[in-house]
C-alpha cells in the first residue's frame, strides 16, 4: 500500500531521465492485440471517449502515458499541461464517466480502459508525447511558484 503524498516520478525509471521516460513510451507503443482485432469493450470505451469534450479527451489520452498504476492531481496536471484546479475538475468528470477511479487522494485507470488510453496516446505526435513525459519527469524536481497554480502546487 502506498502512502499519499509526493512521489518521485522520475525514480520509477532506471536512471530518472527524460530519456528513460521516452524509452518507456516506446515500449508502451507496442501493439496490444492481434492486427485488426478490436474487442467489444474497446468499442464501448471508444463510444464513451468520443462523448467527452475535447479537453477531457486530451487529458485521458495523456494519462495513458503514465508509467505507474496510479497518479495524483499533480501528475495529471503535468501530463496534460494543466493547472491543478483544471486537472482536478477534469479527473472528477472522468471519474463520473467511470473512465478513471478515485482512490483516496490518488487516481487510477482500470486495466482494460488503461490499454485503450495507451492506444489513444500512441496516436499523439511523438514530440507531444515526449513533452508530456518530460513535464511528468520534472514535476517534483522543479520548484514552481504555488501562486501561479501550476503543477508543483502542493497547497
Amino acid at each position: 500500500m502506498r502512502l499519499p503524498g509526493r512521489v518521485g516520478y522520475a525514480g520509477r525509471t532506471s536512471n530518472g531521465t527524460v530519456a528513460a521516460f521516452i524509452e518507456l513510451d516506446r515500449v508502451r507503443r507496442q501493439p496490444v492485440g492481434a492486427a485488426g482485432e478490436q474487442p467489444c469493450a474497446a468499442v464501448a470505451f471508444e463510444s464513451t471517449y468520443r462523448a467527452l469534450p475535447a479537453s477531457r479527451r486530451r487529458l485521458f489520452r495523456y494519462l495513458g502515458l503514465h508509467p505507474g498504476p496510479d497518479f495524483d492531481v499533480c501528475a495529471a496536471a503535468a501530463l496534460g499541461n494543466l493547472t491543478p484546479v483544471h486537472a482536478r475538475r477534469t479527473l472528477a468528470d472522468l471519474c463520473e464517466r467511470r473512465l478513471v477511479v478515485e482512490c483516496g487522494t490518488r487516481y487510477r485507470i482500470p486495466d482494460l480502459i488503461a490499454e485503450h488510453a495507451r492506444r489513444l496516446a500512441v496516436e499523439e505526435p511523438a514530440v507531444l508525447r515526449a513533452a508530456a513525459l518530460a513535464r511528468l519527469a520534472n514535476v517534483d524536481r522543479i520548484p514552481l511558484d504555488p501562486r501561479r497554480g501550476r503543477p508543483g502546487d502542493r497547497h
